[in-house]
């Protein structure tokens, strides 16, 4: 008779299978297991409630200073054990017994426990109560049980010999995991515990390193940038750029606040924003991050703040909306807004230009980077699926651009012009709108859509001569205001530059 047999037809075992037929199929597999072990009858014993029930009995063993880390792990385990493990531990203890005899309740705990886990994160520390407890478990431990020492650096050389799993190495804590949740007989006899979660054994695996890892001094985030938090009450009422003074500052940096010439934070966005001053209401860094706080409130993408203001430290900054804070995975909740200003260093201070001339300067350098960063780029062809999506982002960006520097009315171009030019820059813009507007059904914005490889450098290579003669149009007149005095002195006093001159400066800008 094969000795599985011979442990099968054990009077107690016979007997609990006959009353738990259930398990008869795992019993007789964790039979063959053990069979040729000494202990067979005594392990296969100890095994028929966690067999019959299909949950293993753990005993948690750690240090009281350790408490936050184990019942992360306890919780993880737990989580995702498909409620399979029926683990002890000392948390537990308090909730249950406070006042009773822990000593006994802890034997019991261990005696019955299939897993004994032992969690050492500080390798300098004394192992006293958790060894008292081990020992407990070592002394009735049958082969069907598994004994885990969770340590950092090295294990406690009083227990050198059990299995160890290094906290620190996720690949170790990875084969922990796999053994935990998916190999076949945790406990001899079971199946996995919950093998669905295989594809998330590597994040689980992250998530206990820094359960296991507890730093002991506390992370201080710093924040290079001037950074504020911003609360906003009332997202749902937020509909102009003025709602948005209403936001709670809840922190700020030194740095934030020395770009609005304060010492320490005001209660509110519009008191720390209202020191710097907005020529003719001018407010387009303003507006822009209203809407995109909005947006991100709505759950909508938004576009980079592009426009900028000039702070009392005399440079030029852009907000970013760095990050919000949100209760939940899915931002049910924001809280916060994180707030930081980069410094724009391609911008130019433009308050002792005359409007005529920034109009002219501003409108060149598009003209420049519509010319080279679009036309010259995109029209020679043939193109790929990918140029047009290259080309897309392009114009997004110089409109972007060109709207977040407030260049959106057309009159004031047009008077920017003689009349006999500002007749061929309309024309020149019903040419434009033709291909492309703001109801998005130009040529170029249904060849776009439609990735048409062949019509799309066909429609730009139109443009190239449009292109050619507003460059020479604004580029004339913009030399003949500086020549007749229309600007200020200065670098300009030696009479009028060449068209090249102008043309090269103004493309630096």
């Amino acid at each position: 008779m094969e000795k599985s047999e011979e442990l099968l037809e054990n009077p107690q075992i016979s007997a609990f299978i006959n009353s738990h037929r259930g398990a008869a199929i795992r019993i007789k597999m964790a039979s063959q297991i053990l069979a040729e072990k000494k202990d067979a009858l005594a392990a296969l014993t100890k095994l028929l409630p966690a067999l019959d029930e299909q949950v293993i009995n753990v005993f948690f063993s750690y240090k009281t200073k350790d408490e936050a880390a184990a019942t992360a792990i306890v919780d993880l385990m737990n989580n995702y054990s498909a409620g399979k493990l029926d683990i002890t531990y000392q948390a537990r203890f308090t909730e249950e017994i406070a006042g009773q005899d822990w000593r006994e309740k802890i034997r019991n705990g261990v005696c019955n426990a299939n897993w004994f886990i032992l969690l050492m994160p500080d390798p300098s520390d004394e192992l006293d109560w958790p060894l008292f407890e081990a020992g407990i478990f070592e002394g009735q431990r049958t082969s069907g049980d598994r004994m885990i020492c969770l340590y950092r650096d090295a294990m406690p050389s009083q227990i050198e010999g059990y299995h160890g799993v290094e906290v620190c190495d996720t690949d170790e804590i990875s084969k922990f995991l796999q053994m935990v949740f998916i190999n076949e007989n945790p406990v001899p006899g079971m199946k996995p515990l919950n093998p669905g979660i295989t594809g998330k054994i590597p994040e689980l695996a992250q998530q206990f390193v820094r359960a296991m890892s507890p730093l002991k001094q506390p992370i201080n985030h710093k924040v290079f940038e001037p950074w504020i938090k911003l609360r906003v009450k009332d997202l749902v009422g937020l509909q102009s750029k003025n709602d948005l003074d209403q936001a709670e500052i809840m922190s700020a940096n030194d740095k934030a606040l020395k770009l609005f010439d304060f010492r320490e934070a005001p209660d509110t966005w519009g008191s720390l924003r209202s020191t710097i001053a907005e020529e003719k209401g001018d407010g387009r860094w303003r507006e822009e991050l209203f809407w995109a706080i909005q947006r991100i409130a709505a759950k909508r993408h938004f576009d980079p703040i592009q426009a900028v203001f000039h702070a009392h430290d005399g440079k030029m900054y852009h907000p970013v909306v760095h990050g919000i804070d949100h209760r939940g995975d899915k931002e049910c909740a924001i809280e916060l807004f994180h707030i930081t200003f980069s410094e724009e260093v391609g911008a130019f201070e433009p308050s002792a230009m005359p409007k005529n001339i920034f109009v002219l300067v501003t409108t060149l350098r598009f003209a420049f980077r519509f010319r080279w960063e679009v036309l010259e780029k995109f029209s020679k062809g043939p193109l790929a699926e990918r140029d047009v999506e290259h080309l897309a982002c392009a114009l997004k960006r110089i409109e972007t651009d060109w709207y977040s520097r407030g260049m959106t009315d057309e009159t004031t171009l047009k008077r920017s012009f003689t009349q006999s030019d500002s007749e061929r820059f309309e024309r020149m813009c019903a040419e434009w709108k033709r291909l492309r507007n703001e109801q998005g059904n130009g040529e170029l914005d249904v060849a776009i859509k439609g990735k048409d490889l062949e019509k799309i450098p066909a429609l730009l290579r139109s443009i190239i001569p449009i292109n050619q003669e507003f460059l020479e149009m604004t580029t004339n007149h913009f030399a003949e205001l500086i020549r007749d005095g229309a600007g200020h002195q200065g670098d300009w006093q030696h009479g009028s530059r060449s068209s090249a001159s102008v043309l090269q400066e103004s493309a630096q800008m």
